[in-house]
């Protein structure tokens, strides 16, 4: 198997992961906004707001950020300035570009680690939320895999356009 087929096909499993990921996050977010909307609505209407609902909200958040960054990433859509960038040759651009994806798999893998010694040690520790007791851990795992997946999106969008000659996608950058 040669490299550009090895790369396709990793990209093709990543992919396939990322969606499966994307749901997970659609639909943690669908239920973040009900609670959010049935927490603001027993507020203000029924002078009853929804019992750990900000507890629920702050744990939520640990799933989404993760698959956000993760989402836009593969997507290659974070925000980007290109005032003198566009105008260097092509081969610079990319070799800038596979550096600072590099870059960050390296920042991103160590993030993602100590996120997850963090969950380790919350999850030896036997760490809940204070109202409703729910376990902490799994969400910082959560986290975790959704960084670590965020930075070896980074290295493989580094490596890709090393290997291969693709065509540009909407930021004029090698896509993944």
């Amino acid at each position: 198997m040669t490299a550009k087929n090895l790369v396709h096909s990793i990209s093709r499993w990543f992919d396939s992961v990322t969606s499966v990921l994307n749901w997970i996050g659609y639909l943690s977010l669908t239920g973040l906004i009900l609670l959010t909307s049935a927490d603001v609505v027993g507020r203000y209407c029924f002078n009853s707001p929804v019992l750990g609902a900000v507890e629920i909200t702050e744990l939520s958040m640990a799933i989404l950020a993760g698959f956000a960054m993760l989402y836009t990433t593969t997507q290659r859509m974070h925000i980007s300035v290109d005032l003198f960038f566009v105008r260097f040759p092509k081969r610079t651009q990319i070799i800038v570009d596979s550096l600072g994806s590099f870059l960050g798999f390296a920042i991103w893998g160590i993030i993602a680690w100590q996120v997850y010694t963090l969950g380790m040690r919350m999850f030896k520790a036997g760490d809940v939320s204070n109202f409703l007791h729910i376990p902490v851990a799994p969400f910082q795992f959560t986290l975790a895999l959704g960084l670590a997946l965020h930075g070896l999106t980074l290295l493989f969008q580094g490596i890709r356009p090393l290997i291969t000659k693709e065509s540009e996608k909407m930021e004029g950058g090698p896509t993944l």
